[in-house]
């Protein structure tokens, strides 16, 4: 192959032109041969567009990993040279094939190109002919899944076949390359997928090796698996429905994904979900209304990965749904630092009145926290760090993630500590774009943080102690506003501590509040500590109840605190003694809030600033009694809070 090196010509931005590669023909081993063209998304061009992973970045320097262009070598990683390598042979029997692949046909290192490119890529995979996902080589568990697939999807709405033996072994089979795709399978992990297949205008073409199959069969196998899997574990149960027929379920899940099954075709939930759902109902939703709320984009593709930071926001910006494409502020610039580009998304977030209520469920960064890095980037020049409500979208998940997320301090659905306030509009970023002012009522100041530990042992180790702290904050006098004193006494004593440390929720529900049968289990739990066992008994010998349970998901993840006018609750555990607890209206949970030192200029004088600590579980208001009672009754006003 030629040594020259590549170049790219210009495109034309007034003709929104997009480059084309042409993949000619030849065997399989053979060297990819290619030819460059532009053409305008005007004209309709016809052309597959390629949904790939670029790969590890070391390949595409490997002696032999480059594809020939116009005669000129151009390198590329090893699983983009496999896709063209298996795309010629499987597609290319006829002739060239005419594809659009981002590495080849974008100039990537031309920023303004990269950004004008990147801010059309909803059209250029509207516009695609079709969209060919490139899941990797196979193997021979692949083969053998792909050629079952039809079989399975051909059956998904068969109710008598529990006793077909060949197809349960067909069916465990698949759910095994489907369940392993995520961890062998990097496509899943890539957030620009998300939009390459949502904006797919005929039905995409899935491939692996020399097998494929269409999307739509792939889903259809997918849901006959779950339906027949989750069955068997009980990740599926029937609906409850209200009087105007709607299911309880909470359709604004934060969790990844939504029900395989088609809507209406069953009064079945499906408790746990997976990528592939999510993917497959975003693909339906892009049908049916045009798009999706950033929100809950950020939240769908929180396991997703981009090489660059900031496509964590840039490669979502093409689903927006029509109302909120047309008002964000968001434009793509790769000269913008990532802290920048992740504020700006927080801002049209607020902007849309969902600020508070996503704050409450997601990872928060901290204090002074640093941005992800910009690959190419050198490490000296210094990027802005994270205003402290600004989560760091590239750690949402466990194990990234620096902060526990808000989900664990939510009472059951239905019930917001904002009360009538839930569904407010609050929120907004200044002019210097990195303070956030909002409102809400102030709750009290912290007093006591115990830690609940990092182990079961642990915690229940502490239990009396804590138990006996919340004892002691009950008798506390109140040292608030005599206005509210006889309010916040009743507050305080409302709601007992067995309720409060587990926030009020039944066993694997967020729906569903804790019976009453619970605090029998408490009881005896802290009869048995007081007896002197030291906890493990139980859990050594299998005896756990639904009490302790409940308990473990958030082992290290919550601190106990009392407040100087007695109340208790739960809190993230970087909150410590002189925090303030606050309810933003349109949360449902309150916030801890640490004063800095700066302060901001307002037409009423110099102003205290805070930091966002994170979120909090508080005995007694959590039903948005303060808001209701004392707020909406002229009792108490309102704070005006600056976040930075």
């Amino acid at each position: 192959m030629s040594s020259k090196r590549f170049g790219y010509s210009a495109l034309n931005v007034n003709l929104r032109e997009i480059r084309v590669l042409t993949l000619l023909p030849g065997a399989f081993e053979e060297p990819l041969r290619v030819s460059l063209s532009a053409r305008s998304l005007d004209s309709a061009p016809v052309y597959k567009a390629l949904s790939y992973v670029w790969g590890d970045p070391a390949s595409a320097s490997i002696a032999g990993n480059t594809v020939n262009i116009d005669g000129y070598d151009f390198p590329v990683t090893a699983n983009l040279l496999a896709a063209l390598r298996y795309l010629r042979s499987l597609l290319g029997a006829a002739g060239p094939i005419t594809l659009w692949a981002d590495a080849i046909c974008i100039n990537q290192k031309d920023m303004d190109e990269r950004r004008q490119q990147v801010s059309m890529m909803r059209d250029i995979y509207a516009s695609a002919e079709r969209v060919v996902i490139w899941l990797g080589e196979e193997d021979e568990e692949s083969d053998l899944a792909f050629d079952a697939i039809p079989v399975l999807a051909a059956r998904r709405h068969c109710r008598d076949d529990d006793q077909d033996e060949e197809l349960l072994r067909v069916t465990r089979l698949c759910s095994l390359f489907f369940n392993g795709l995520t961890d062998r399978r990097p496509w899943l992990s890539r957030v620009w997928i998300i939009q390459e297949l949502a904006m797919a205008t005929r039905d995409p073409l899935v491939v692996c090796g020399h097998k494929c199959v269409a999307w739509s069969v792939f889903a259809k196998a997918l849901e006959f698996i779950y339906r027949k899997i989750f069955v068997e574990i009980g990740w599926i149960h029937r609906k409850e429905s209200r009087d105007d027929g709607r299911s309880t379920s909470e359709n604004d899940s934060i969790e990844e994904g939504s029900s395989p099954f088609e809507e209406g075709e069953e009064d079945v939930e499906v408790t746990a979900k997976s990528k592939l759902d999510v993917l497959n109902d975003l693909y339906k939703a892009m049908r049916s209304q045009g798009g999706e709320s950033l929100r809950k984009l950020l939240l769908i593709s929180r396991t997703s990965e981009a090489t660059d930071p900031r496509d964590r926001v840039y490669g979502l910006l093409g689903l927006l749904k029509p109302d909120e494409s047309s008002d964000s502020p968001i434009e793509v610039d790769y000269r913008k630092p990532t802290a920048e580009v992740y504020t700006d998304a927080m801002a049209h977030i607020f902007a849309q009145g969902e600020g508070p209520y996503f704050l409450s469920g997601i990872c928060l960064p901290g204090i002074s926290a640093a941005a992800p890095h910009i690959p190419d980037l050198p490490s000296t020049i210094p990027q802005p760090t994270l205003p402290s409500w600004v989560p760091d979208f590239s750690k949402q998940v466990s194990g990234k993630a620096t902060q526990p997320n808000g989900i664990s301090f939510h009472p059951p659905a239905g019930i917001s500590a904002s009360g009538p306030g839930a569904g407010a509009d609050n929120g907004r970023r200044l002019s210097d774009r990195r303070t956030l002012q909002v409102e809400g009522l102030f709750v009290d100041t912290i007093r006591d943080v115990v830690f609940l530990g990092s182990s079961l042992e642990s915690l229940l180790e502490q239990l009396p102690h804590i138990e006996s702290l919340a004892e002691a904050a009950k008798r506390r006098p109140c040292v608030l506003e005599p206005s509210i004193r006889p309010y916040i006494e009743l507050y305080k004593n409302k709601e007992s501590l067995w309720r409060v440390l587990i926030s009020n929720k039944q066993l694997n529900s967020g729906y569903d509040a804790a019976p009453a049968s619970y605090e029998a289990m408490y009881r005896s739990l802290l009869k048995s500590l007081a007896a002197g066992e030291d906890g493990k008994a139980k859990i050594s010998h299998g005896e756990e109840d639904e009490y302790i349970k409940c308990l473990q998901p958030d082992i290290s993840k919550k601190s106990f605190f009392t407040t100087t006018s007695g109340f208790v609750g739960t809190c993230v555990p970087d909150s410590r003694k002189g925090d303030i607890i606050a309810i933003l209206f349109g949360s449902p949970v309150p916030f801890i809030l640490r004063q800095k030192s700066d302060t901001i200029k307002t037409v009423d004088g110099e102003r205290p600033t805070h930091s966002l600590i994170g979120a909090s579980y508080v005995s007694g208001i959590m039903g948005g009694e303060m808001v209701d009672e004392l707020y909406c009754e002229d009792i108490m006003d309102s704070t005006t809070f600056f976040i930075r």
